[in-house]
């Protein structure tokens, strides 16, 4: 779902910044935690107690431990498909090392086949201060002249005290290649949190709270909403000048266990503001038990130094085990179509890749589905759309395909529209005291509050039809200039029928609200045989 999430954000126009996305890949408990060093003692800086927890927002490659706890890591982080290659012989041991004056890097083993590579690592560094993951500034594949970017990503393991993780490129490394990993500019990270207390359930909502930590200046929230089993959230964490915040978010958690929240990261409205909305899917009487901490990371150090590490790959039994098959089948998914032209089937994952085109530039519909299942035979995988093939993550190893019927099913359709020009509203004596009136879209019924907040417009749009996905964006024509919302709550991604919209300096007292953009939540169920 949340790698669904991530689509339905590049559909509607969102920005997703490309911030290592390291934070939204940790999922872990993290409560009185004790940190300890082999080559360093120090007295653990005090952090209140807290699950962090958050949801992932993208396909990157997830983290593995080194050695023997490889397969347990992967597991926990649903790279079911890494473990079907290793535990099928299907990966290289390499247990080959690089150190330079900061430590030592070990590449434990390599999984290569058509659908990517991984390799797993481990790196051996002494710390300064407590950590919890780290990014790379570079990680790159020399093979034969030729420069592969890899993904590289790493946390913290208590155990060993070292660093272990993942690199990820989606190229395959040739068999017999003799290969050059360069890997360096480690930022280690701290994970950190504090717990605001009362927040979900308080009778008189703040306007902001100051934190005044590690460059954190205060939260100022925007809204919050609780509809149709969903509590909705909207935020604002201003940073102070300097500060090495990279990601921070909101938390939450019922009796300290954490609770799965769909959170969406906005470009930065100002360069030192981080802009959110989560959703989290909780009964009512349950928010009185919520707990909403402060989560971010704090970078403790960088380190510029490279390693280089030579191995020879000459591995290729996974093409023992690998299925493709040339597909010609297409769907229309509003303004676009999607043609399907090959299906990759390999022990770590499937891909079924696509061309997309437009055939209607005028159009600005768009079906968004939101639940993709894969079938062969009687195995049924789940799966996401990402660049430009549906991914699925493989189970166990898939044998004897020839013979058995694959089967693609799209379900659980949310569809963008575009309003009519008709489609619109007269805002009338604009004030400080809000006002609501009645308008349809399309047959749904839509309530339309607004008020003004000093010089700023502020509109809000709901509908009670539960099929009706809610209003995206709305715009004002002024002097035939198209205005938009300087901020919106609800960018078409979280399921609430509910928007919020500041339109920034509107100074007249009457003036004519248009719809634009909306979104309907349909049954289009599609199946496609692909064998």
């Amino acid at each position: 779902m949340d790698d669904l999430i991530k689509e339905q954000v590049k559909c509607d126009q969102v920005d997703y910044p490309n911030e290592n996305e390291m934070w939204s890949k940790i999922i872990r408990k993290q409560q009185n935690r004790n940190y300890k060093t082999k080559k360093h003692s120090y007295k653990p800086r005090i952090i209140l107690s807290a699950i962090l927890f958050t949801i992932v927002l993208s396909s990157t490659t997830v983290f593995a431990k080194y050695s023997t706890e490889i397969l347990d890591w992967m597991r926990n982080m649903n790279r079911t498909g890494i473990i079907t290659s290793l535990e099928n012989g299907f990966g290289q041991e390499v247990n080959k090392t690089a150190e330079n004056e900061v430590g030592v890097l070990t590449i434990h083993n390599v999984v290569s086949d058509q659908n990517g590579t991984t390799i797993n690592f481990s790196l051996e560094i002494d710390h300064d201060d407590p950590i919890d993951y780290a990014d790379f500034e570079h990680a790159l594949l020399k093979i034969d002249g030729k420069e592969i970017q890899m993904e590289a990503s790493a946390v913290y393991n208590q155990e060993s005290d070292k660093l272990v993780g993942v690199l990820h490129t989606d190229e395959e490394i040739p068999h017999n290649s003799n290969v050059t990993l360069q890997l360096g500019g480690v930022k280690e990270t701290q994970l950190k949190s504090i717990e605001l207390k009362d927040l979900a359930h308080s009778n008189t909502y703040p306007e902001k709270i100051n934190i005044h930590q590690d460059g954190i200046s205060q939260i100022d929230f925007i809204s919050n909403d609780y509809q149709k089993g969903q509590y909705i959230l909207d935020y604002l964490i201003e940073l102070e000048e300097p500060n090495s915040i990279e990601h921070a978010n909101l938390s939450y958690t019922i009796e300290n266990e954490p609770i799965a929240n769909s959170g969406v990261t906005d470009k930065r409205p100002q360069p030192n503001v981080i802009k959110r909305s989560d959703s989290l899917e909780i009964q009512k009487e349950a928010l009185e038990k919520l707990g909403v901490f402060l989560s971010y990371t704090d970078t403790v150090s960088y380190k510029p130094e490279t390693w280089n590490l030579d191995f020879q790959y000459n591995h290729d039994l996974a093409k023992k085990s690998t299925f493709v098959m040339n597909i010609d089948e297409k769907i229309e998914l509003g303004s676009q179509q999607l043609q399907f032209k090959e299906l990759v089937i390999t022990p770590s994952k499937v891909k079924l890749y696509f061309d997309k085109k437009n055939i209607d530039s005028n159009s600005l519909v768009h079906i968004n589905y939101r639940q993709l299942k894969l079938r062969i035979g009687e195995k049924e995988l789940s799966g996401y759309f990402d660049k430009d093939y549906v991914s699925f993550e493989t189970q166990e190893l898939i044998k004897d395909i020839t013979n058995k019927e694959i089967a693609l099913t799209l379900n659980d359709a949310k569809v963008s529209y575009e309003a009519e020009k008709q489609d619109k509203v007269e805002l009338t004596n604009i004030s400080d005291v809000p006002q609501t009136l009645k308008a349809e879209l399309n047959g749904y019924p839509i309530d339309v509050t607004y008020y003004a907040n000093g010089n700023d417009l502020i509109v809000e749009s709901e509908s009670k039809n539960e099929q009706f996905g809610g209003i995206t964006q709305n715009v004002i024509y002024q002097n035939g200039e198209r205005i938009f919302a300087e901020t919106r709550s609800n960018d078409g991604v979280l399921r609430t029928h509910k928007q919020v919209e500041t339109f920034k300096n509107i100074k007249e007292k009457d003036i004519t609200l248009n719809f634009f953009l909306y979104t309907v939540n349909e049954d289009r169920a599609k199946t496609i045989i692909l064998q």
